[in-house]
């Protein structure tokens, strides 16, 4: 009998003629990953996000679930492993799971808050660090992420003395989609509107080296996110700016076989933002998605995908705020075609060398061929709290028991009533 994996989800998956998300592809490369290496693999989704999934499949419907009864989910499916995208569902889970629990930290929840202002910033890290308690095993999207998960860890209570975090970037089929090249440079920037992602700096410079050279377009596909309401930062108004420019095309998120249809159509991706503590840490989806499709980076130089894309020179690595660095490599691309072409054929060869689930995702697998409960240790947060509660307590006990706590009792009577 197979092992039964299931995952859980929060985002949209890429399924047919439904736009997705950044965590809702890596959670899905994740699973389709594990069942190229012969897991049985199901899929659970919140019922109010598997509603916009069209024609949804009976193995979807019936692993779907309310937000509230996560458990009754997991007692349905009864899987061999549990495997969640992100840390915020295994608060959901119950305390006595008899399933293994793997987590993937999907990014840095709490740095995303910090700029959405939607979350309780006071309660957000004591939740984070509980929900981690009850993970047997966790991966991550980088080395960078590891690095800023393992406090994280080391306070819910895991042993960083052994391998507690593994590291698994995003990626996607060894199948890789065949270029098709325009005509002219069509430059494509793609994805969700978010708030913590500022490209405005080298769009702008962009509309000024379409102008320049006077051919060339510049695609964006781009909108709210496809579920939730989400803050979306600035990127709406600087999108309604820059499509009253002829060479510029808009249109809003589409599903992701038709974005990828799309960017395979495209020369050139463009993902290079302004630095914050949340890109830096960002090991982005849909700069993947560029380069499975063979399409060269207009990238960053500051996170750890900088790194391939220049090593396997599959794009340019830039400073953000260097005009006059962005304005020489637009001209490179414009004036240098088969340069950008080989940068292209890089691109599918990085991805195929490093970020192919084949090779990506064998902690995971190993996991899962093996699953284990992890020993619960108690958090240090725990241990940190526990007895300052009880000092507090007992100075409170010595407090009413003191002369000095009657005597204020017996004037705040006398004087208030």
């Amino acid at each position: 009998m197979r092992t039964r994996i299931q995952v859980i989800c929060g985002q949209p998956l890429p399924l047919p003629g439904c736009p997705t998300t950044g965590a809702g592809l890596r959670t899905w490369s994740l699973g389709e990953g594990l069942k190229q290496h012969g897991f049985e693999v199901v899929y659970s989704l919140p019922k109010d996000v598997l509603e916009k999934v069209p024609s949804p499949s009976e193995d979807l419907e019936k692993a779907a679930f309310d937000y509230h009864k996560l458990g009754d989910a997991v007692e349905k499916i009864n899987p061999d492993v549990i495997l969640t995208q992100g840390w915020l569902w295994a608060n959901m889970l119950p305390d006595n799971l008899q399933a293994p629990l793997a987590v993937d930290l999907t990014g840095p929840y709490l740095l995303e808050s910090l700029f959405s202002q939607v979350e309780d910033q006071t309660r957000m890290p004591f939740l984070k660090v509980q929900a981690l308690q009850k993970a047997d095993f966790v991966t991550c999207a980088g080395l960078y992420q590891k690095h800023y998960f393992l406090p994280w860890l080391l306070l819910a209570g895991h042993d960083l003395l052994h391998e507690v975090c593994h590291a698994i970037p995003m990626s996607l089929s060894p199948n890789m989609p065949t270029p098709m090249p325009p005509d002219e440079p069509v430059f494509l920037y793609s994805g969700i509107f978010l708030p913590w992602q500022d490209t405005s700096t080298v769009l702008r410079r962009l509309i000024i080296a379409l102008d320049t050279y006077d051919r060339g377009r510049l695609l964006i596909i781009a909108g709210a996110h496809p579920t939730y309401t989400f803050p979306t930062g600035d990127m709406p108004g600087l999108i309604d700016e820059l499509r009253q420019h002829p060479r510029v095309d808009f249109t809003d998120v589409i599903p992701f076989d038709t974005l990828v249809e799309r960017t395979r159509s495209s020369t050139v991706f463009i993902d290079l933002m302004a630095h914050n503590p949340e890109r830096e840490l960002a090991f982005t989806t849909r700069t993947v998605v560029a380069l499975w499709s063979g399409l060269p980076i207009l990238y960053n130089n500051y996170s750890e995908l900088s790194t391939y894309i220049r090593d396997y020179q599959a794009g340019w690595t830039l400073n953000p705020d260097d005009t006059a660095k962005i304005d020489d490599t637009l001209n490179f691309i414009f004036e240098q075609p088969d340069q950008v072409h080989s940068y292209g054929q890089n691109a599918q060869r990085l991805v195929h060398e490093c970020l192919n689930w084949e090779r990506t995702i064998e902690p995971l697998v190993s996991f899962c061929q093996s699953p284990y409960k992890r020993e619960q240790a108690g958090s240090h947060l725990d241990r940190m709290i526990t007895p300052l509660d009880d000092r507090l307590w007992r100075s409170a006990i010595q407090l009413k028991n003191s002369s000095a706590y009657h005597v204020l009792k017996d004037i705040k009577r006398r004087f208030l009533g």
